[in-house]
Formats: structure tokens, C-alpha cells, sequence
């Protein structure tokens, strides 16, 4: 399958993402234009991190909102969280205080975080691993172009408020449209090893520590940007901002290319490119050169932590927690770091300054190596497919032409009688979504009278001696 040949459902979800991106970037770009508007820029900067932490509570929450919520009632609960967005956008464009745009920027970022955490997921499920990347980049790219759009043609602020509550109807009818076609998942247990579980959470700890660790060196450079922004002498909104648009298609590309191979490494050198700037812009160098660099890296960093957890979500016990796990990793250090950062910009210790920023990057440099053997590890520990037996060949065909199936599903079968891996390995492996896979699987069960992928393969060979008998 190739990566642009998408089913209705990767192409709603990836518009409901880029929907997001767009109200995510346009709401804090509003929020903190607001907030310039009724304090200094360095309150600014200090509230924007609230607003963050806001977003990180709902990332969190969704899972536990997820499984206690009927289905029944997500159709209410989502329109309802719709609303209160709506109404919280109006309240911080009419900026009466500063107490009033904080508590309504927060009510807002928790809704947006638990939306986000929710689109996350269910891209997760939907998408092909082997194309994951470029749908995030692209789904990405739109968003950033979408808020450049808003911040360029539209220059009044009741017109833009307007537009990001219609943004946020409109995402909210895709979320629901996905959700009604997600295909709920079987256990992991059916198929995943103990091993492999246990791999994949050493691999997702120690994911967490670098894209904190990352993170910081990020969240110094926005904090540097947005300090500009607020103070007037810069606006982050113009064309340079395209630049995050393209580097995260760029990154789409290079991640899913040669199985992932170069991802970490690029990574690795993008980080370079971060630390690199900070040192350029606390020696005077120019801003926007500094600018450039970072919305360069910046979409890099965003489509890596986003992909790479959302691959490891699938084989976590709790994946609706971890798919969205990026984002709230991210979000929750530029919170913690975001006046450590504005007081290291204007520290004239440059000592301490590059002595931080040496360390940090030693850590990241460490804990890359770490992150990368424990995911090698992690593969190499994964039973490996058998190949059916010659002879086998005329049983299954046999077996297809008695119970109708359909060459797809008869690959499928094949796969399955062979394979000791669990559910998302057998569908990178036919290079088909998680989601197919199940209803390929859930239409052999109907027609065999199976209930289950072990049930399915208990009948097949019970079929098989009884024919030979």
C-alpha cells in the first residue's frame, strides 16, 4: 500500500490533527497577544507556561475520561467541550484582566490537550507504521500553514477569534467521525510477548527522559522568541514560520525512509543545530538567523516525539496514554523550564550559560545512545515470521476457495498461520493499518465461524487434518 493511497477515515483523522496544530498554535499565539495586552513580557512568557501545564492535565485526563465515559454520551462530551472552547476564546480576546485570560487560557488548553490526546490515538490505530512520519509531518505542515494563513490575512482580533471557534466545530465533527469508524483493538496479550513489553517500556522511559531533555534546550529558544514577540521587535507570525511547515514535511520524509534507519541520528543532529543557536544568540548574533535555525529544527522535533510515541503506544498495556505522550512530555518541561529559561537568557553569567548548556547536551548525547540500544534491542528480541511449508500451498487455497475468501484475506491467513508476532508486526509486515488488519481478520472469523486470530488458526488446522483424514 502506498503511503498517499489513504482511506477516508487516515485522511479525516490527519485533517482533525492538522485542525488541531492550527487551534493548539493559533489559541496560544492569541493568548499570549492577549496577555501582552495587560502585563509585561516576561508575565507573558510565565503564563504561557500555565497554559502548557493546562494542556499537559488534559492530555492526561483523556485516557481515564476515555474508559469511564459511555459511548453513548462521547457525542455530548464532545460537543459540549466544543463550546466551552468557544466560549473560552471570546473571553481571553476581550482581555479584561489578567486573571480572566489565565483561568479561560487554562479551561482552554485542558480541552484542546484532551482532544489532542484523543486524535493521537486514534491516528495510532488507523495509519500505516510504515507511513506514520509523513502523516504526522503532513498533518503538521497544514496546521503551521493554516495559523500563518490566520495570522496574516486576518488582522482583526474579534475576526480571528472568530475563526478559531469555527476551527474548533470543525475539528470536533472530524473527531467524531473518526471515532465512530475506529476499529476497537484486540488484546495485546493474545499475541505480545512478556519480553517485548517489557522492552518497549524501558525503550518509552527512557523516550521520555530525552524529549525532556530536549525539551529544555527547545523551550530556552522559544522563550527567547517569544520574549522578542512580546516585546514588539519581532513578529514570530510571518513568513519565516513557514520554514516550521516545511521542516516538518522534511522530516515526514527522511523518518519513514530506509525503515526508519536515520531517524534518531537526525535527530540527534537537529539537536546540535538548537544548541548551536542559543550559543549564537547570547553572543549578539543575529535573530533571525536564530529564528530561521529554530523553526528549521523545531518541526524535526515535533514530528519525532510525536511518531515515536505513537509507534510505541501500540504495544503499551495503556496505549491511549502513551500516544499522546509526546505532546505532554514536551509541554510539561516548556511549563517547568519556561522561567529557568528567560532567567538563563538574561543571566550576563555567560559562564554558567555555557556551562548549562554543556551538560545538557552531554545528558541528551548519553541518553540518545541509551534510548537507541534499548530500541534495537527491542526489535532483535522479537520472534521472527516462518515461512509456510511448499506443501501447504494447495491446503490454504483449498481452504480459501471452500469458505469464499478473498485474495486479500487469503494473504492475511497466510500471514497469520506462520507468524508468532504480535498484531502490529503482522501488519507492517503486510504493510497494511492496525485497523485493516482487524477487519480482514474480523471477516475471516464470520466466515469460518471463528471468534478470535487463535480461534481462527485452532479451525484452520483442525479443518486441514480432517480433510487428510
Amino acid at each position: 500500500m502506498k503511503w498517499y493511497r489513504l482511506n477516508g477515515r487516515v485522511l479525516t483523522l490527519m485533517l482533525a490533527l492538522a485542525f488541531f496544530n492550527f487551534i493548539f498554535l493559533g489559541i496560544e499565539y492569541q493568548f499570549d497577544n492577549m496577555m501582552a495586552l495587560v502585563t509585561g513580557p516576561e508575565q507573558v512568557v510565565t503564563a504561557q507556561g500555565y497554559i502548557l501545564g493546562a494542556s499537559v492535565l488534559g492530555f492526561l485526563l483523556y485516557p481515564a475520561a476515555a474508559s469511564c465515559i459511555k459511548e453513548k454520551f462521547w457525542q455530548i462530551v464532545v460537543f459540549a467541550g466544543a463550546l466551552a472552547g468557544v466560549i473560552c476564546v471570546f473571553v481571553i480576546w476581550q482581555h479584561t484582566s489578567y486573571g480572566t485570560i489565565l483561568a479561560a487560557g487554562c479551561i482552554c488548553f485542558i480541552l484542546i490537550g484532551m482532544a489532542g490526546s484523543a486524535v493521537h490515538y486514534y491516528l495510532s490505530r488507523a495509519a500505516a507504521p510504515e507511513h506514520l512520519a509523513k502523516t504526522i509531518g503532513i498533518s503538521y505542515a497544514v496546521g503551521i500553514f493554516l495559523q500563518f494563513l490566520n495570522n496574516n490575512l486576518i488582522k482583526n482580533d474579534m475576526a480571528e477569534s472568530v475563526v478559531l471557534a469555527v476551527s474548533a466545530a470543525v475539528f470536533s465533527v472530524l473527531l467524531l467521525n473518526a471515532e465512530n469508524g475506529i476499529v476497537q483493538a484486540e488484546s495485546d496479550s493474545e499475541s505480545a510477548s512478556e519480553s517485548i513489553l517489557e522492552n518497549s517500556e524501558h525503550a518509552g522511559l527512557w523516550l521520555i527522559l530525552l524529549v525532556i531533555l530536549i525539551t529544555c534546550i527547545f523551550s530556552t529558544l522559544d522563550a527567547a522568541v517569544t520574549l522578542r514577540h512580546a516585546a514588539g521587535s519581532a513578529d514570530v507570525g510571518q513568513w519565516p514560520r513557514l520554514l516550521l511547515a516545511g521542516s516538518g514535511l522534511l522530516a515526514g520524509v527522511f523518518y519513514d525512509s530506509l525503515e526508519h534507519r536515520y531517524e534518531n541520528i537526525l535527530m540527534y543532529c537537529m539537536t546540535v543545530l538548537s544548541a548551536f543557536c542559543i550559543v549564537v544568540l547570547e553572543n549578539g548574533g543575529p535573530f533571525f538567523a536564530g529564528l530561521v535555525a529554530f523553526y528549521l529544527s523545531a518541526g524535526f522535533f515535533v514530528v519525532f516525539f510525536t511518531v515515536s510515541f505513537m509507534r510505541l503506544s501500540i504495544r503499551m498495556k495503556c496505549p491511549r496514554f502513551w500516544s499522546g505522550l509526546g505532546r505532554a512530555v514536551n509541554n510539561i518541561c516548556a511549563f517547568v523550564t519556561g522561567s529557568l529559561s528567560i532567567r538563563l537568557i538574561q543571566s550576563e553569567n555567560q559562564m554558567l550559560r555555557d556551562g548549562l548548556l554543556l551538560v545538557l547536551f552531554v545528558l541528551i548525547s548519553i541518553v540518545f545512545f541509551i534510548y537507541s540500544n534499548a530500541l534495537y534491542r527491542r526489535k532483535k528480541t522479537e520472534p521472527q515470521s516462518r515461512e509456510i511449508k511448499l506443501g501447504e500451498k494447495e491446503s490454504l487455497e483449498m481452504f480459501a476457495a471452500s469458505f469464499s475468501l478473498t485474495e486479500r484475506e487469503k494473504e492475511v491467513l497466510e500471514v497469520i498461520l506462520v507468524s508468532d508476532e504480535n498484531v502490529q508486526d503482522i501488519a507492517e509486515t503486510l504493510m497494511i493499518s492496525r485497523a485493516a488488519l482487524y477487519r480482514h481478520i474480523a471477516s475471516l472469523n464470520e466466515k469460518t465461524g471463528t471468534k478470535s486470530r487463535i480461534g481462527l488458526v485452532q479451525f484452520y488446522y483442525r479443518y486441514h487434518r480432517r480433510n487428510e483424514g
